[in-house]
């Protein structure tokens, strides 16, 4: 009988890797905030990203229909779709629950009581060093070497 060939894992999609990155995710939090006219160099500024990184990122998404963009003068001003704002709502969401977690998580941890000094003393003592006799015992004797 022979054997399958292995299958490697399905790649990953390439909107899932754009999206599952800090930066794509912050910019897309941030034009949540429709009141704002977010324009590339402010996107930028807010974020902590660069110009030329936002100014891809939002052709990106523009390209999977998430953003897309108005001319208001001698600007570009970007903000999200139907489809951008469902998963901006669902970014948040996943954000929002990931913090939750980390503050149970951290408030577990101060709660939980500290070890027992007796029970781990014996794993203390395991991981001394021998004796000085115990290591003249292993060592051959220059007698017995020759």
């Amino acid at each position: 009988m022979a054997s399958e060939p292995a299958q490697s894992p399905p790649k990953p999609s390439a909107l899932k890797q754009l999206l599952l990155k800090p930066k794509p995710c912050s910019i897309i939090l941030l034009l949540k905030d429709a009141e704002q006219s977010w324009y590339p160099s402010k996107l930028a500024r807010v974020s902590g990203s660069s110009y030329v990184h936002v100014i891809n990122l939002l052709t990106n998404l523009r390209q999977f229909g998430i953003v897309a963009s108005e001319k208001k003068g001698k600007q570009n001003i970007f903000h999200l779709t139907e489809k951008g704002a469902y998963l901006a709502l669902t970014l948040d969401d996943l954000s929002k629950k990931c913090e939750a977690a980390e503050a149970e998580h951290k408030q577990a941890k101060q709660d939980a009581p500290p070890p027992h000094p007796v029970l781990e003393a014996p794993a203390a003592q395991k991981a001394e060093k021998p004796d000085s006799k115990e290591k003249a015992e292993a060592k051959p004797s220059a007698a017995e070497k020759k």
